[in-house]
């Protein structure tokens, strides 16, 4: 991540390709939210951006644990725990911003999803995927 940047990578491809294609939106949103905060758009239009953000979280969330139980994948429960603690934090951060936009630390935010996004799919994310394709 370069100046709150998230540049996506090829290397950061599970090798499913919805999954893929989720992940990399997931960078997007979170790159356009830091781009709504850094050009100073309206609390309602960065608001938006972060209820999509939680909207594809979810969405994205079901598709994975749909294919943990069509996988048999014997860690799909640890996992999806791990879903729900993301789940907590993202809506505290949307809870937080529609009290007071100001409480918000875009860094820490930003430091939040990017270690998530990118460390949660090199690490927890690829540990599935073998279990899709056997």
């Amino acid at each position: 991540m370069s100046a709150m940047h998230i540049q996506w990578k090829d290397e950061y491809c599970v090798g499913h390709a919805l999954i893929d294609y989720d992940h990399q939106t997931l960078v997007n949103i979170t790159n356009e939210l830091f781009s709504c905060v850094s050009k100073g758009l309206s609390s309602e239009e960065t608001s938006t951006v972060i209820k999509y953000l939680i909207n594809y979280v979810e969405l994205h969330f079901q598709r994975e644990e749909s294919l943990f139980l069509e996988s048999d994948y014997p860690d799909g429960a640890a996992h999806m725990k791990k879903h729900r603690e993301i789940e907590q934090v993202v809506r505290g951060i949307s809870d937080q911003y529609a009290t007071d936009p100001s409480a918000i630390n875009i860094n820490d935010v930003m430091k939040f999803l990017e270690n998530w996004l990118i460390n949660h799919i090199m690490r927890t994310d690829r540990a599935y995927v073998p279990f899709l394709n056997a």
